[in-house]
């Protein structure tokens, strides 16, 4: 009994736009890639494959759609410089074992050669108590579908407002950790946690930090233009230390993947050491509210 937990993320906006994608072992990469087109906004008339880490069309393996792997079959497999694999045979197991795939690691996956749209997926979790025959479902999801799939990638206008509660208590630039603190006496706002904070000569700022509201909770990172909400916790049916408890762990993974991010563009590889570091405001923010054990 195994599935597989991955974020698909829309490379061109990766925080803006991602579903999580839960599938057991025993699901082929082409069922997977049927639930992922719908749940971005795109239909199913073209080829695709998906492939190694962030390599796209330089992956060393590609898992191409039926018709195109069907279509291949009478090429030169001299002339070929990647291993060709059918998505409809091969199995999510199955490519998690032939690429070597571990917690955070990534793949690609490219969907209709003229327009490229480029989504990469991370590997959330390894599920050793569902079933192996789990038909993939999307489980988690941020951000509007495509929509008009013909319009070119990143040209639709973008409405930057963060959702609200959040709109209404938060500036576009970072804020100073004196008034993120203060967050915490307004109505409805249960913990503030502060994540990345940085001396200047006026004071400490935040860049990063976590907001939990009665029944959802948001991990916050200060981009360009503004603050996005890089991971969100649903609350209901939880109590407020259930969802600080889940908040935390968001938390974490971010962290995580903040560091396989950083790994990634400068080709250097951050242990668990680094990732622990990340998490040094966190845990004393915990332990200062009485929450150290979460």
């Amino acid at each position: 009994m195994t599935a597989y937990r991955f974020r698909v993320k829309f490379d061109p906006d990766p925080t803006s736009l991602w579903r999580d994608v839960v599938g057991g072992a025993d699901s082929t990469i082409a069922e997977f890639q049927s639930a992922i087109n719908p749940a971005v906004g795109l239909d199913q008339g073209h080829l695709w494959f998906v492939g190694e880490d962030e390599d796209y069309w330089n992956s060393a393996v590609k898992y191409q759609c039926p018709q195109e792997y069907e279509e291949s079959l009478g090429g030169d497999p001299i002339l070929r410089t990647e291993r060709i694999e059918n998505a409809g045979e091969v199995t999510i197991g199955e490519m998690t074992r032939q690429l070597g795939l571990e917690q955070y690691d990534r793949i690609c996956y490219l969907y209709d050669y003229g327009d490229e749209w480029r989504f990469y997926a991370i590997l959330k979790e390894i599920l050793s108590d569902e079933s192996s025959d789990k038909p993939p479902e999307i489980v988690k999801e941020k951000g509007e579908s495509i929509g008009d799939q013909y319009d070119a990638p990143g040209t639709a206008e973008n409405d930057s407002r963060l959702p609200d509660p959040l709109y209404s208590v938060l500036p576009e630039a970072a804020v100073p950790v004196v008034d993120l603190r203060q967050l915490e006496t307004r109505d409805g706002i249960a913990h503030v946690i502060p994540l990345l904070s940085l001396e200047t000569g006026f004071g400490a700022v935040c860049e990063r930090f976590a907001l939990q509201f009665e029944n959802r909770g948001y991990v916050l990172e200060n981009f360009q233009p503004g603050w996005q909400v890089v991971e969100e916790v649903e609350g209901v049916d939880k109590t407020e230390e259930e969802l600080l408890a889940a908040l935390a762990d968001a938390v974490r993974e971010w962290h995580a993947e903040i560091a396989d991010i950083s790994g990634a563009m400068t080709g250097r590889h951050f242990d668990e050491e680094t990732v622990e570091a990340m998490h040094v405001e966190l845990e004393a923010e915990l332990e200062r509210k009485g929450y150290g054990h979460l």
